[in-house]
């Protein structure tokens, strides 16, 4: 500006790392109440131990049934989406928090800690370090 010198406005474009729903926002459209119910419990719950047994004595179906209805429905397993509900939760903590692999681990549910990179990697596509790195929310509202 001061050589007088004009430079064409650029465009700054920011990728989100991911996406913040709100507790209001119903995440998945399921026409079962009793998948409906299942799933509800399993977010509410997936950091603990959550059994087969104990989803189907919430509902009046049968084991099978259940794993059927439920897959018909979510396209994936029960088991696949508990994993899937704790991985996303190891992905949040992993770009909040500066805590180690293991603590994080253990908050998102995993009681096994050996298999934890490899099923992350296979879920995301990075291994949770890489991932840390990569998507690390840095906090600049106080840089203003």
């Amino acid at each position: 500006m001061i050589s007088k010198e004009r430079s064409e406005p650029s465009d700054i474009i920011v990728l989100p790392a991911r996406f913040e729903l709100r507790q209001s926002t119903e995440r998945y459209d399921i026409s079962n109440e009793y998948i409906l119910k299942v799933v509800r419990y399993i977010n509410d719950h997936f950091t603990g131990d959550i059994t087969i047994e104990a989803l189907t004595r919430m509902v009046p179906l049968s084991r099978r049934s259940l794993e059927i209805k439920f897959k018909e429905e979510m396209n994936t397993s029960i088991y696949q989406f508990i994993l899937q509900c704790r991985i996303e939760c190891l992905a949040d903590l992993l770009v909040t928090t500066d805590q180690s692999l293991l603590d994080l681990a253990i908050q998102a549910g995993f009681n096994d800690s050996k298999n934890i990179s490899r099923i992350f990697k296979k879920q995301k596509g990075f291994s949770p370090i890489v991932y840390r790195q990569k998507f690390k929310y840095v906090d600049v509202s106080n840089d203003f």
